[in-house]
């Protein structure tokens, strides 16, 4: 099996976090905002969303029946209540960020999009009909806008123009489900961007910007990631980013198309962080520029405020828990009566594969049950480890299997379970 994993110190006090009554009451009032719009949620997926909120935070995951909430999800990737809540979540945080949005500017031509947006599927990996995922992120985009209090016009041909005293933003937002198309859709972005961009906008300075959602080129599945730590999340999507630019070189042309300022390349994928939670859940909204060259005073002067609006807006909602710090834990004790389980052939297969799936890193292979409470691991937690600690396993393993496999577990159960223990009654979801 490649290694790509890199090397991250245990993080010594929590994320930021946002309770889940929070997302909850986000839903609510983007369903308000719709109905109040004439647009219906009723038998739709923001429904939905509004009942597995509403389950899990007042029965607790426990007792949410997702399977029966989103019963036309029929899908190899939901096996498990974590990967309801992950994909979930990837939905309602881009909406929470649409509302965000539109609570301080309701653009024009706003409900038609809305309209587009209710009638998807309930979630994007599952979207065969790509227009209203389309639409979404166009409202994404849109919302950095409306969030810097920007004119924000979503009726013309142009999908978003974004207008200030002083600039007036052209963008067209792409999203690319293959590396094979990526070439043809931004010749077409930039093409439209071409006809469509006036040569003059008043007294303001024009910019065009081609907005590309590459997450299905970078995670072919379109499902979830992992990753060890927030800062091991953040460079492994922004490895992506800069991995696909830097294939797609040649069709990061600015030729045909003078008024054409800037890419922007973006990911947005549901994560599974290790630490500094074990459970800790929350989405990635990763971003990657890629500026014209030959830029002239004035458009290098729309593009810093282009990129101003953005870092400006990119902030953490304001209702977050602050960081807690944390205490790491040196050892642990496995006392009589501690029952432990490991698949060491099936690990030994996975280590042995040039590839391995994201369904195979999800599989369960070893488990304690330690003082009543059952700790189960992954192939991915076992990737994890210290390559000496797996050469001296696989050095034992036809010796004493049960003996050698002890230290494998004590260290898959320190990672797992870090830090000493403290009140965890607060759970909270990270949106990043």
């Amino acid at each position: 099996m490649s290694d790509q994993i890199h090397s991250y110190d245990l993080p010594i006090e929590t994320l930021p976090g946002l309770d889940l009554s929070h997302h909850l009451q986000d839903i609510i009032e983007f369903r308000a905002l719709l109905e109040n719009r004439g647009i219906s949620t009723t038998n739709t997926r923001i429904e939905r969303y509004f009942n597995y909120l509403d389950m899990g935070l007042h029965g607790g995951a426990a007792s949410t029946d997702a399977e029966k909430i989103f019963k036309n999800a029929v899908d190899p990737r939901f096996r498990i209540p974590a990967d309801w809540h992950m994909y979930v979540l990837r939905e309602v945080h881009e909406l929470m960020w649409i509302l965000k949005g539109l609570k301080v500017h309701m653009p024009v031509g706003v409900d038609e999009k809305l309209r587009d947006i209710v009638g998807g599927s309930d979630f994007a990996a599952l979207d065969m009909d790509s227009k209203s995922r389309n639409t979404q992120f166009e409202l994404r985009i849109a919302s950095y806008f409306c969030q810097a209090g920007c004119d924000v016009d979503l009726s013309s041909e142009t999908d978003i123009i974004a207008s200030t005293d002083q600039f007036a933003y052209y963008l067209e937002c792409k999203r690319v489900a293959s590396a094979n198309r990526l070439a043809s859709r931004l010749s077409e972005a930039r093409s439209q961007l071409n006809q469509r961009m006036p040569r003059k906008d008043g007294n303001r300075i024009i910019l065009g910007c081609v907005a590309v959602d590459v997450t299905k080129v970078a995670f072919e599945h379109n499902g979830l990631t992992f990753a060890i730590t927030p800062d091991h999340s953040r460079d492994v999507i922004m490895g992506k980013l800069v991995e696909i630019a830097a294939q797609a070189n040649r069709f990061l042309t600015f030729d045909g198309c003078r008024k054409l300022m800037c890419y922007w390349l973006q990911i947005h994928i549901p994560t599974l962080t290790l630490h500094p939670q074990p459970t800790m859940f929350g989405t990635r909204f990763s971003s990657y520029h890629i500026p014209r060259p030959d830029l002239r005073r004035k458009e290098a002067k729309a593009l810093s405020n282009f990129y101003k609006i953005y870092e400006d807006v990119s902030q953490l909602d304001t209702r977050v828990v602050p960081s807690q710090p944390l205490q790491p834990r040196n050892s642990v004790n496995f006392p009589a009566g501690t029952y432990v389980s490991f698949n060491s052939a099936r690990v030994m297969t996975l280590l042995g594969q040039t590839e391995v799936s994201e369904h195979e890193k999800t599989e369960i292979v070893g488990g304690v049950i330690l003082e009543g409470k059952e700790h189960m691991f992954t192939f991915f937690e076992v990737s994890l480890l210290p390559k000496d600690l797996i050469q001296k396993w696989e050095q034992r393993i036809s010796i004493d299997p049960a003996k050698a496999c002890l230290p494998i577990l004590a260290a898959l159960y320190l990672r797992q379970h870090p830090y000493e223990e403290k009140d965890t009654s607060f759970q909270a979801e990270h949106l990043i």
